[in-house]
């Protein structure tokens, strides 16, 4: 009885130990896994702050440009109001090159008068 008894123990030893090199086994492969996973996670947190850092830097880009065009639309406003006021000169001018050609013909007319009425007393 004591043999089979220790029969029985050997026999649940030897299962155990069996079991204990499966569950190492076991806790090895979880192990490589946990490892690939932690490189992974490292790679998507590495992968997370180039995206951060990179969107940043076009948050940055984009606020420059924003700048730059309210610049350019304000200097093209004052642009645009300088040419206004170069065409109202222009057009006064214009105007009065007209009175002054005017003037210039009625005064070659009054001079030609003169200068008749001139040689007809002489």
């Amino acid at each position: 009885e004591i043999e089979e008894q220790l029969a029985d123990a050997n026999g649940t030893i030897n299962s155990l130990q069996s079991e204990k090199e499966v569950t190492i086994l076991a806790c090895d492969d979880l192990d490589a896994e946990k490892a690939s996973l932690m490189d992974k996670i490292e790679k998507v947190i590495s992968e997370k702050e180039l995206a951060e850092k990179t969107l940043h830097e076009s948050q940055m880009q984009c606020q420059s440009l924003t700048e730059s065009k309210s610049e350019i639309e304000e200097q093209l406003a004052a642009a645009n109001g300088t040419i206004n006021s170069l065409q109202s000169e222009k057009e006064k001018i214009s105007t009065s090159c007209d009175e002054l050609v005017t003037d210039k013909a009625s005064l070659t007319e009054e001079i030609e008068k003169v200068t008749s009425e001139k040689e007809l007393a002489e």
